[in-house]
This record gives structure tokens, C-alpha cells and sequence, in this order.
């Protein structure tokens, strides 16, 4: 049999999947800036939470709730986002949800009370859960050689870690420079233009060159798996910052046990040749059945260390919102750089490097306690900053490399469900890790103080990261090569 030549230089060949265009990687880019703005906003109104309050007049209680309401609706949308995707188009999706980010975010700038402003949040949740599974779903899609691929969700994975830090940092800077006389206001309305921006590149870049499914929506599974995700992460993130009282207990039970039938429902859907919303044939996968439990160990570690540094230096060592951003920066800046040199160091050193990179958060956590437990607050600025160097050095190799090890082998047709189970793990296991280690913490601090209560959460989350290098190791092993 003959060959066409340029057929073959130009990966035209089935076994030998076309190269990326530049117009691809480019493409690219566009929906990192969308998954980044998704995830900014999860942490992006920590610093600001004090000035709403302030000129809101508004009670604790609401203004736990403005952080609260976008997380809770984000995770109990996630996987619904990303099978619309499947049906109606990831690229038609993705567009939708950046018009609905952008609109909800101007609504939330523009709230004059506390009820507005949690509404428009938890809007502006559900606008975040329909964009972003988009994202993985069209890279799953788009580039077809693995080792491009491989690259594509790496990068995807430092935009969530950097996206995690950067809420932070831009929040802090924002507040302290009340652009435009806006204060607060101006953390929500920084989104407008970045999604007009998004939008147009999006429409003129994006190809969805996934098939659509011919299918209907599971309803039955969409509300399942919507009452149980929302009842169990609003019963942890609500219990750990008010108490735990019956309805609360109850509720998580209540929860649990609707995604309990969600897991019966979907199998029956499956057995009578129905299209499930989460299929179960995913979970036969060995990245992603491996993945979701490596996922809530890795992101509860990282959102609760972030929240709590965030907690203990503006209130145990009296950093404004400014200094807090200041602190923060130099780990996200190695976060970044160990992400990009993430795909380099795989291919000297192979696959262990990414446990080893969780092992290395565990010992920068070791040198944070140490540093809390051996400097006074005064000077604790500066003795903070090794642990937070490694850490940051370690996490971001782990949050590169770990999607893309979930999603390995996941068939097209099921790139937006795959996404949406991973990106709902991800959300969940922030909100279990903040809710639980924060608990921690306020019973510690309320008998020991500060100090005392953050070296001890650290200790807590060296040994979370260690059981997270554990599953990175069994994730890591006999994983398809990802070279082209």
C-alpha cells in the first residue's frame, strides 16, 4: 500500500492524529481566561467581605452568605453545565455562560442590599457552572495528540491554582486602590471586560469539533444530583461557620442520601439504554474512578491552607488587605513558574515527580508551622515565606498535572460530564476542606489563640498532603504515555 507523504507530514493519517494549529493554541488561551475568572471568584471576595459588611450595614449571617451562595451553586451545577455541553454544543455553552457571568457580575456590583447581592451571586455561581466544564470538555476534543493535550489541561490546572492565590492577591490590590471610587464593587465589575473580551475572541477562535450527543437531558439525575451536592456542601460550609445543629446534621444526611439514589438512578438509566448524567462507565476508567479521590484530598488541602493563611495574617498578625496580597504574591509567582517547567521535569524525571511535588507542599506546611511556632508575629512575615515557596513550588506541579492524569482515556462523547464529575470534586473537597480545617482551627484558636490553632491545621494538612502524594503515586502508575 502507498502513502501519500504529505498526508503523512501533515498528521493526516488515523494513527497519526493532526498536529495543533496556532489558531487552536490560541483558542486555547480564550477559555483559560474563562476558567480563570471562574475560579478567581471564589476567593476574590475574601478581602472584601469587611468593606460590604461595612457599608452594608449588613449582619454576619448575610455576608457569610456572599461567598457561600456562589460556591454552593457552582458545585451543584457543575456536571449539569458540562452535559449541556455534550447536547447542545461546548462552544454555543461556554459563550452563553460568559454573557451570563458577565451580566450577573454587574449585578453584583450593582446590589444596594444583602438579599440582592447573595442572589446575584448565586446567579453568578450558576452562570460559572455552565462556563466552565466547557473549558476541559473542547480541550478534550480539540487537540487530539497526547502530548498536546497533556500540555492543554497542564496549563488548565495552574490557571485553577493560580486562579485560587490570585482571588487574593487582585481582591487585596483592588481594595486598597478603590479604583474609581468604587471600593468593593470593583472586584465583581473587573469580570465585564474580561468577558467581553473572552466573548469576542471566543467567537472568533472556538471550533467545536466534538460531536453533539443525540440525547435528552437527565432531569431525574439533574435534581438529584443538584438537592444532594447543594444540601452536603451547604450543611459543611454553613456548619463549620455557624455551628452544627440538627437541621444541619439532618441536611447532610438528607444530602448524602440523595446522591446515594443519584448513584442507583444513573445505573438504571444506563441499563435501559438511557443517557445518564454522570455515565457509570466513567467510573470504569482508571484515571477518573482514581482521579476524584486524588482530586478531594489535593484541592480541600489547598483551599483550606489558602483560606486560612488569608484568615491568620489579617487577623492574627494584622495585615491589611494590601500586606495580605503582598504575602501571598511570591508564592503565586512560584506556583506559575513550577507549572510551566511541570511538563519538563515529567519527561527527565517521569511520573513520580508528581507525588514527590505533594510530598514538597507537606514539607513547606512543616516549615510554615515551624515558623509559627518559633517567631512571634512581629517578625513572622519573612519566616513564612520559605514554607509558602515550597509549598507554592509543590502545589503547582500537582494542580498541572492532575487533570489532565483524571481525564486520561475519557472518550469525547463524555468530555463534558467527565469535566463536570472532576470540576465538582475539585469544588466540593474546597469547600469540605475549608468547612472542616477551618472548624478545626476556630476550636483551637477559641482555647489557644491564633498562633496556636494555625500550627496546628498545618500539621493536620502535611499529613492530608502526604495521603495525597499516596494517590498520586496509585494514580501515576500504569498510565497511559502521553507521548505523541
Amino acid at each position: 500500500m502507498e502513502l501519500d507523504a504529505s498526508a503523512v507530514v501533515h498528521g493526516e493519517l488515523a494513527s497519526d492524529p493532526p498536529v495543533a494549529t496556532k489558531a487552536q493554541w490560541a483558542a486555547l488561551w480564550v477559555l483559560l481566561l474563562g476558567a480563570f475568572m471562574g475560579f478567581l471568584d471564589i476567593f476574590i471576595v475574601n478581602v472584601a467581605n469587611p468593606s460590604i459588611q461595612t457599608e452594608m450595614h449588613a449582619t454576619f449571617a448575610d455576608i457569610q452568605l456572599v461567598p457561600t451562595g456562589y460556591t454552593l451553586a457552582y458545585a451543584a451545577g457543575l456536571v449539569t453545565g458540562g452535559r449541556l455541553g455534550d447536547i447542545f454544543g461546548r462552544r454555543r455553552i461556554f459563550l452563553i455562560g460568559v454573557v451570563a457571568f458577565a451580566v450577573t457580575s454587574a449585578a453584583c456590583a450593582a446590589a444596594r442590599n444583602p438579599g440582592f447581592l447573595v442572589g446575584a451571586r448565586i446567579l453568578q455561581g450558576l452562570a460559572a457552572a455552565v462556563m466552565l466544564p466547557q473549558v476541559l470538555a473542547l480541550v478534550q476534543v480539540t487537540f487530539r495528540r497526547n502530548d498536546e493535550r497533556t500540555r492543554a489541561i497542564g496549563l488548565y490546572g495552574a490557571v485553577i491554582g493560580l486562579g485560587v492565590l490570585a482571588g487574593q492577591i487582585v481582591g487585596g490590590f483592588l481594595i486598597e486602590w478603590d479604583v474609581a471610587g468604587l471600593g468593593w464593587r470593583a472586584i465583581f465589575l473587573v469580570n465585564f471586560p474580561l468577558c467581553v473580551i473572552t466573548f469576542i475572541a471566543g467567537l472568533m477562535l472556538i471550533k467545536d469539533r466534538g460531536e453533539r450527543l443525540a440525547m435528552k437531558l437527565d432531569l431525574g439525575g439533574v435534581i438529584l444530583l443538584g438537592l444532594g451536592l447543594f444540601g452536603l456542601v451547604h450543611a459543611l460550609v454553613i456548619g463549620a461557620e455557624r455551628g452544627w445543629i440538627m437541621s444541619l446534621v439532618l441536611e447532610m444526611v438528607a444530602g448524602t442520601l440523595l446522591l446515594g439514589l443519584f448513584i442507583v438512578w444513573e445505573r438504571r438509566v444506563a441499563r435501559i439504554g438511557g443517557a445518564p448524567l454522570l455515565p457509570p462507565r466513567l467510573f470504569k476508567q482508571r484515571g477518573f474512578s482514581m482521579g476524584l479521590p486524588t482530586a478531594l484530598f489535593f484541592y480541600g488541602v489547598n483551599g483550606a491552607f489558602v483560606f486560612l493563611l488569608a484568615f491568620y495574617l489579617q487577623h492574627a498578625m494584622d495585615f491589611t488587605p494590601l500586606g495580605s496580597a503582598l504575602e501571598f504574591t511570591p508564592m503565586a509567582i512560584l506556583t506559575s513558574v513550577s507549572s510551566m517547567l511541570c511538563g519538563k521535569l515529567m519527561e527527565r524525571f517521569g511520573q513520580w515527580v508528581v507525588p514527590a511535588a505533594a510530598v514538597l507542599m507537606g514539607v513547606g506546611l512543616l516549615a510554615v508551622w515551624a515558623a509559627v511556632e518559633s517567631v512571634s508575629t512581629e517578625g513572622q512575615a519573612m519566616a513564612l515565606m520559605p514554607g509558602l515557596l515550597l509549598y507554592g513550588c509543590g502545589g503547582g506541579i500537582v494542580a498541572t498535572s492532575l487533570i489532565g492524569m483524571a481525564l486520561s482515556g475519557i472518550a469525547p462523547e463524555d468530555a463534558g460530564a467527565a469535566s463536570g464529575g472532576i470540576l465538582t470534586a475539585v469544588q466540593a473537597s474546597e469547600a469540605a476542606g475549608i468547612a472542616g480545617i477551618g472548624a478545626l482551627f476556630a476550636g483551637l484558636a477559641a482555647s489557644g489563640g491564633f498562633v496556636h490553632g494555625f500550627g496546628i491545621s498545618a500539621i493536620v494538612l502535611t499529613a492530608l498532603s502526604i495521603l495525597t502524594a499516596a494517590f498520586l503515586h496509585f494514580l501515576g502508575a500504569r498510565q497511559p504515555s502521553q507521548a505523541s
